[in-house]
C-alpha cells in the first residue's frame, strides 16, 4: 500500500478556491481502480492549509494516478493556488487492518 499525507498551504485567501478546484479531482481519483481512499480537508487551525490524505493499493496504482488526465490538469490549479506543499509518502507491503466493533464487543481496560 502507498500512503500519502500532505499539507498544502494555499496562497493567502485562496483555500476555498483551491478546494473548489479539487472537487472534480477528488471524484475522479476515488474512481480509479487502485485508489483505496482520497480525502481533502480544511486544516482546523490554519486558515490557508488543506490536509490531503491518500491511499493507493500500491506504488504502481499511485504512478497510474500521477499520469491520469485529471491529475495533469490539476497541476495548473496547484501552481496557481498553492504557496507550499509538504508530503510524507509511505510504501508498505505489510498492511494490517483492524475492524473492531466496540458496541457489540466493548473493550476491556487498555493493555499496551
Amino acid at each position: 500500500m502507498k500512503l500519502i499525507t500532505g499539507w498544502l498551504t494555499c496562497k493567502q485567501g485562496m483555500r476555498e478556491a483551491f478546494l473548489a478546484a479539487m472537487e472534480p479531482h477528488v471524484v475522479s481519483t476515488r474512481a480509479e481502480p487502485g485508489c483505496v481512499f482520497f480525502e481533502c480537508h480544511r486544516h482546523k487551525d490554519e486558515d490557508d492549509v488543506v490536509v490531503l490524505i491518500e491511499g493507493f493499493r500500491d506504488a504502481e496504482a499511485h504512478e497510474f494516478h500521477r499520469r491520469t488526465p485529471h491529475m495533469i490538469a490539476m497541476q495548473a490549479d496547484v501552481r496557481r493556488l498553492l504557496a507550499r506543499l509538504s508530503l510524507i509518502e509511505t510504501v508498505s507491503d505489510e498492511v494490517a487492518r483492524y475492524d473492531l466493533d466496540f458496541i457489540a464487543n466493548p473493550p476491556g481496560p487498555y493493555r499496551p
